[in-house]
């Protein structure tokens, strides 16, 4: 049942006269491809920056609460650019997507990631890291960068298996 959701979903995806400007032009999909890789840079970049502080190795004049006050439009701006061009990018050729096996990690990587960045690392970078242990920052840390740069290489991996 769910499976025919998706089939039909997908036929309808690929048969939209919405999308055929991006499914049939030369540049809409090259164009919209690098939407999504600018927002991943931005979404990674402010990730990584905060990740970095958390472990004390980068930006100690700034307190990580402050530093993730600074930076999280920009998290934001690139977590929405990310997945509004990432939708563009599977609607042209939806049945490529759902049936690619790095894909479907990618979604599962993300769900996670999503969940994790807004239930339990937002709240870690907006107290001070010294009150927890080095231990628990790096555990930490090292989640929420495994999540967010398994989203990117599976998705880099999308390319490289049918």
């Amino acid at each position: 049942m769910f499976q025919t959701f998706i089939d039909r979903f997908v036929q309808w995806c690929y048969y939209s006269k919405d999308y055929a400007f991006i499914r049939d032009t030369p540049y809409g999909v090259p164009f919209v491809q690098s939407m999504h890789l600018t927002g991943i840079t931005l979404l990674l970049g402010t990730t990584l920056a905060l990740n970095l502080r958390l472990l004390g190795i980068g930006f100690k004049r700034m307190s990580l609460p402050y530093l993730a006050e600074q930076l999280w439009l920009w998290t934001k701006a690139g977590m929405a650019l990310t997945v509004v061009s990432g939708i563009m990018v599977f609607l042209p050729d939806p049945t490529r997507y759902a049936h690619n096996g790095p894909f479907r990690l990618k979604m599962i990587l993300l769900c996670l990631a999503l969940a994790y960045q807004f239930a339990v690392f937002r709240r870690v970078v907006r107290t001070d890291p010294e009150s927890g242990s080095k231990a628990r920052n790096a555990a930490f840390s090292a989640l929420s960068l495994c999540l967010w740069f398994g989203v990117a290489w599976s998705g880099r991996a999308i390319a490289f298996f049918q």
